[in-house]
Formats: C-alpha cells, sequence, structure tokens
C-alpha cells in the first residue's frame, strides 16, 4: 500500500513540475529574441502575420507553453488547422519582441482562456458579441474582446465554426505592445488590431 501512495505522489509531483516548466506567454519578456522565447520547438517564419502586418515566427510544438494558468495542447497530426503560438516581431532587421499571437484549436481550451482572462482583467471591451443562429440554427462568425493595459492590448477573437458537421470555436489571442507601429500605416499594431474585429 505504502509503495502504490509513493507512486502516486510521484507521479503527481512530476506533472505540476512539467506545469511549471511551461514558457507562460502572459509573462514574456518582450525584451528577448524570439529565438529564446520558441527555443526548442521547430520554428516557422512569415515575413507578414495577416491582420497586424508585423513578421512572425511561429511554431506547432504549443505543449511547451502556456498562457496563465491556461496549457495548450498539441493539435493532432492529421488536423485540418493546427494550435500555433508565434512571437510577432518589429522588422526583419531588428528581429525585437513586439507581441504574440496564439491559435487555438480546441474549443474546451478557448473558453478556459476566455474565462482567464476576465478573472484576470475584469471585463473586456466586447468589439463584436457571439453571433446569433442563422437560417439553418448553426452559429457562424466571431466575437471579438479587448483588454487595453498600461502597456499592452490584449484581444481575443473567437472563431464559431463547423467542422466535420461538428460545431468548434477556434481562438486567436494577440497580445502586443501598445507602442508599436503597423509597418506603412500611420497606427499603432493595436489600433489596427481593434479596427480589425470592430464590424
Amino acid at each position: 500500500m505504502k509503495k502504490i501512495v509513493l507512486i502516486v505522489l510521484c507521479f503527481i509531483t512530476c506533472l505540476s513540475c512539467q506545469s511549471q516548466e511551461k514558457n507562460d506567454l502572459e509573462k514574456v519578456d518582450f525584451a528577448k529574441n524570439y529565438k529564446e522565447i520558441l527555443k526548442n520547438t521547430k520554428v516557422q517564419t512569415d515575413a507578414r502575420e495577416i491582420v497586424t502586418t508585423l513578421p512572425v515566427a511561429h511554431t506547432k510544438d504549443v505543449s511547451q507553453f502556456r498562457f496563465g494558468s491556461v496549457s495548450f495542447v498539441n493539435s493532432k497530426e492529421n488536423a485540418v488547422k493546427s494550435s500555433t503560438v508565434g512571437i510577432l516581431i518589429n522588422n526583419t532587421a531588428e528581429r525585437l519582441t513586439k507581441g504574440i499571437k496564439i491559435e487555438v484549436e480546441d474549443t474546451a481550451v478557448g473558453s478556459e482562456l476566455l474565462a482567464y482572462l476576465k478573472s484576470q482583467y475584469k471585463d473586456p471591451k466586447v468589439l463584436s458579441g457571439v453571433p446569433g443562429k442563422n437560417s439553418e440554427g448553426k452559429v457562424l462568425g466571431n466575437s471579438a474582446y479587448a483588454w487595453s493595459l498600461k502597456d499592452k492590448t490584449i484581444v481575443l477573437v473567437q472563431y464559431y465554426e463547423y467542422t466535420d458537421n461538428k460545431p468548434n470555436i477556434s481562438s486567436v489571442l494577440f497580445m502586443v505592445d501598445n507602442k508599436v507601429m503597423a509597418p506603412e500605416v500611420q497606427e499603432t499594431v493595436a489600433s489596427r488590431i481593434i479596427k480589425t474585429f470592430t464590424p
């Protein structure tokens, strides 16, 4: 009996150690290089993330990351869309970290993320509410929420969609430095994100 209790305690200790080892993206230091934040992962880079227009480095290996108390899980290998963690960079020359973009393809984790943000940062500004049912009784479209902090802006967008005829909510979280400017336009990236998701 003592051996069983000992094994269970060891297992619980290992689990708690693993969760502590996860890189907390809520507390990411924007002074760090993206390579340091995404270390030990397979990284891809894109010259332009579609909403922010900033360069982005991203990985599908999301299981080593969390946002506060919300942990992420890797998508199945054959999944149509995969969860990703991305680091937004000011430009391709300096490569300074200016924000994060987290894509979550799991309804439960997305709901947990929204609840966590509300618990930490109070009620958000609702950019667009939850869409109503269409003529077929399906909920399609997106909702979006924004939190304006002292030096950062957080925007969470939730997409209501159907995968294999089953309802699914995928989420995208942006957290950006309030001072970073969008390339080629005279506006901040935070302002651009908020405008994009405001009807």
